[in-house]
């Protein structure tokens, strides 16, 4: 089993963080075992990076966030409290293993729901860190490779959901979901 907490903002980061660390050092086989996982986590820091890759904590980010709230954030917090918002290069650089989603979904539609669920416009997203409303990106530094993306919508939302034997990648004996685009 795993075990999930969303937790939003950098101090509820923290001391989720540090929770999960006295979890981990009263019994850490059975800690490791659950995969223990942050939810949101829209701000962190880079000791909570650093705390989660030593901790082996995995995130759920919902990137869409990043494109709907980001301006309203800006105006609100400033460009330099946004810094560690989604920071996804820092969080792959340092090895924090991170899944891409849309965090619910009130509507059908993959576009049009209240977070929308729809991959493509995530990785978009992941890829260009241009919030809706904004004059141009949000933290140049924290943006990553098409490659990274797509593993963040498939290898590691995989893993995320202890899938990973079975599907995420295409591999002999694995579940082969796939499809071919007819454009970048």
């Amino acid at each position: 089993l795993g075990v999930d907490v969303g937790s939003v903002g950098d101090g509820a980061v923290h001391i989720l963080l540090g929770a999960y660390s006295a979890v981990q050092k009263e019994n850490p086989r059975q800690f490791a075992a659950t995969r223990p996982c942050i939810t949101h986590c829209n701000f962190m820091s880079e000791e909570a990076i650093a705390s989660m890759r030593e901790l082996g904590v995995v995130a759920d980010l919902q990137p869409i966030w990043l494109q709907l709230d980001g301006k309203t954030l800006i105006d609100q917090f400033g460009d330099e409290r946004l810094t560690w918002f989604q920071p996804y290069r820092s969080l792959f650089d340092a090895g924090v293993i991170v899944g891409g989603g849309s965090g619910h979904m009130q509507r059908i539609g993959s576009l049009r729901s209240v977070n929308p669920y729809n991959p493509w416009l995530g990785m978009w997203i992941t890829l260009t860190r241009h919030p809706r409303g904004a004059d141009g990106v949000l933290h140049e530094e924290q943006l990553i490779t098409r490659e990274e993306a797509l593993r963040l919508y498939t290898m590691q939302n995989a893993y995320l959901m202890f899938a990973e034997d079975d599907r995420g990648s295409l591999e002999p004996g694995k579940l082969a979901d796939f499809i071919i685009i007819d454009r970048d």
